[in-house]
């Protein structure tokens, strides 16, 4: 008799892995930043103090939604979830759509009273839809880039728990996503086991990504990706602590020599609705912006790491060093 029973659990848990095919992208739809509208996004639906998110909330009630915590969000919660939302967009690029969060120092920043200005340290909290798989391996890859540099000694860190935060069955303790050594776009990819954390308490995941303090001041912050992959075929990639210094790109396309590395001009152009965005590229060069028809529209010296350029739809071609980039707004 207990070698059935002992059968008929194997074959459900072999019937619950088969359920979701392999290779399967499990990413819930409002994280899956490439299939969004260019523009701005309403990322954060609400806020409270502390470093974790009240766990009174039911599941259901959490799935499919992103809360803002932190040592300076008020309890103005509108005020911080507006402000916090007013730098969010969704930008086009020449590796596709990705979310900008745009940092205090923006054009765009809100009139808000010092105290909402979200200033300190922030933790953005990003949860799973309740049908997230279980029983079933999921590799989890989380890309980013800090524009304007990180503090000495600071860090960017992503983790993801269970709904209720518990440490015990984490499926992936905090990692460093930037920090101050970093300068092209870096990833973080792991195997989760999701096995361990089942129960009403524990699904939805969170994927909680923490900002230092004042890294929302003069900064920008691109998350090109997050995605979950149910059981992944291929071998979970290694990076090299010695000799990786990063994606060139956010896709993990390197480029192809140290000669083309050396002679490639730096920086990256992304564009919304409203502006074209010049990220990183060297200080006093120039970007020429031309209409479709090849007339020279804007001449622009670059002085700052995160440069917002306000322009009316259409389509352009922008040019900086010998790269170009076709931009429709």
């Amino acid at each position: 008799m207990k070698t059935k029973v002992l059968s008929l659990s194997f074959s459900l848990l072999v019937s619950m892995n088969c359920m979701w095919a392999a290779d399967e992208d499990v990413t819930p739809a409002h994280l899956n930043f490439a299939a969004q509208e260019v523009g701005p996004y309403e990322f954060v639906k609400s806020s409270n103090k502390g470093s974790n998110p009240d766990p009174a909330p039911a599941a259901a009630d959490a799935a499919g939604t992103v809360i803002l915590t932190g040592g300076q969000v008020s309890e103005t919660l509108n005020a911080n979830v507006a402000g916090f939302n007013k730098g969010c967009h969704i930008v086009s690029s020449d590796y596709g759509n990705m979310l900008l969060i745009k940092g205090n120092g923006s054009t765009e920043e809100p009139k808000l009273e010092a105290a909402d200005a979200l200033g300190g340290w922030l933790e953005i909290h990003m949860y799973t839809e309740s049908d997230f798989p279980t029983q079933t391996p999921v590799r989890f890859q989380f890309v980013s880039k800090v524009i304007g540099g990180v503090t000495t000694g600071s860090a960017f860190k992503v983790a993801v728990y269970n709904f209720g935060g518990s440490t015990e069955n984490s499926p992936l303790p905090p990692q460093n996503a930037y920090v101050d050594m970093d300068t092209k776009w870096w990833p973080v990819i792991q195997d989760l086991n999701v096995s361990t954390v089942l129960g009403p308490d524990q699904i939805p995941l969170r994927i909680k990504y923490s900002i230092p303090a004042n890294h929302l001041n003069g900064r920008a912050i691109y998350i090109a990706s997050i995605k979950f992959t149910a059981n992944p075929s291929t071998e979970c990639p290694t990076f090299d602590p010695i000799n990786f210094d990063g994606w060139d790109t956010p896709t993990g396309n390197n480029t192809s020599t140290v000669v083309d590395a050396v002679n490639a001009p730096k920086g990256f152009v992304a564009w919304d609705r409203q502006n074209i965005y010049l990220n990183e590229m060297a200080l006093g060069s120039t970007v020429y912006i031309y209409s479709i028809t090849g007339a020279l529209v804007k001449t622009l010296q670059v002085n700052d790491s995160f440069m917002e350029v306000p322009m009316n739809q259409g389509v352009y071609i922008v040019k900086y060093g010998d790269k170009t980039s076709k931009v429709v707004l």
